[in-house]
């Protein structure tokens, strides 16, 4: 056992989650679509974890890997899909409701135990295993613990893409989600041997061309509320392909427009090719978006939330502007 390691937050689920661990011999585990580098980072972390203690184990992520995060050790393990339908357990990390993995549903619901690792609590909780905790910055967190409750040794791989994890969510400590055991269990993933500072530049310091091109794209389109607390703006398929930026590439938007003096709820919108519009909604305490998200199929965190709604795009703004209005009673 790592001496740099903190004590698990007790869950009522953990023994659990260690028995269907131990029992399993054969697991695949999968992300949300997009992913981010709590997504990821809790994905990789959790499997090389796994693979320490001799299971066999498939990754599975439908969008595959994001640029700037290719980075992460393991991440050239990662699937988009996978044939296979004889795992013993499926674990799902990081993902509101099973409708948020794309084509890694049908594996994950061939398994005959699934589990749920998460900090969003206000999807659709699924699976025989739920190992949830909202108080938790980041599922980076919640893995963590699952390892350590499972005697599995924190290698600095596994340090490094669990720290990935809690710094993405909380925006490098500076999101009001990050608690005092977050900067614990940071400190020991840290005291193990991942630098915060490679991870940061990476994540938050490396975007592409056609990423700051649709950032302005973004800006230049942003509008506000007449009160000034809320502000919006989107991208659609016609910026995609003007810029050659793809859907990853809108990482980071969402808290651009956050930043905007005085807003307290921000709203942004990129379409997909099938018209679809998803939704990344951010706001500032008191303001619970997720309420505003689940109103239209989504979830998320109160501060942190995303849906997906159809077009065409006034309209898919005009019913976010009203949900978000009527909820909050700006």
């Amino acid at each position: 056992m790592n001496p740099f390691l903190v004590a698990p937050t007790p869950r009522e689920q953990t023994p659990a989650a260690i028995a269907a661990i131990a029992e399993a011999r054969r697991i695949v585990l999968a992300c949300h679509v997009n992913p981010d580098g709590d997504a990821l980072g809790s994905l990789l972390g959790l499997g090389l974890g796994l693979i320490a203690i001799g299971k066999e184990v498939v990754l599975l992520s439908s969008d595959g890997v994001p640029a700037n995060l290719a980075f992460l050790p393991g991440s050239e393990t990662v699937q988009t899909d996978s044939d296979r339908r004889d795992f013993d357990l499926a674990i799902v990390v990081d993902s509101g409701d099973l409708t948020r993995i794309g084509n890694a549903r049908p594996v994950v619901e061939s398994a005959p135990v699934i589990m749920d690792v998460d900090h969003h609590v206000t999807g659709e909780p699924f699976g025989q295993i739920q190992l949830l905790d909202g108080n938790a910055a980041a599922t980076a967190e919640i893995v963590f613990d699952l390892l350590v409750s499972l005697g599995t040794e924190i290698t600095v791989p596994i340090a490094e893409n669990l720290l990935c994890g809690i710094l993405t969510d909380t925006g490098s400590f500076r999101f009001r989600n990050t608690t005092p055991q977050t900067f614990q269990i940071a400190s020991a993933l840290t005291a193990i041997g991942a630098s915060p500072n490679p991870i940061a530049e990476a994540v938050f310091e490396n975007r592409s061309f056609a990423s700051q091109k649709i950032l302005g794209r973004a800006l230049e389109r942003m509008q506000i509320s007449e009160d000034g607390r809320v502000v919006w703006s989107s991208v659609t398929q016609a910026d995609f392909a003007e810029t050659g930026a793809a859907d990853n590439d809108t990482d980071g938007v969402s808290t651009q427009l956050q930043s905007v003096r005085g807003t307290q709820v921000a709203l942004f919108l990129r379409e997909t090719k099938s018209g679809l519009f998803r939704v990344s909604l951010r706001s500032k305490e008191p303001f619970d978006v997720s309420a505003v998200a689940a109103q239209f199929g989504g979830g998320g965190h109160k501060l942190a939330s995303g849906c997906s709604l159809p077009g065409p795009l006034a309209d898919a703004e005009a019913k976010l502007l009203t949900a978000v209005n009527e909820q909050h009673k700006l």
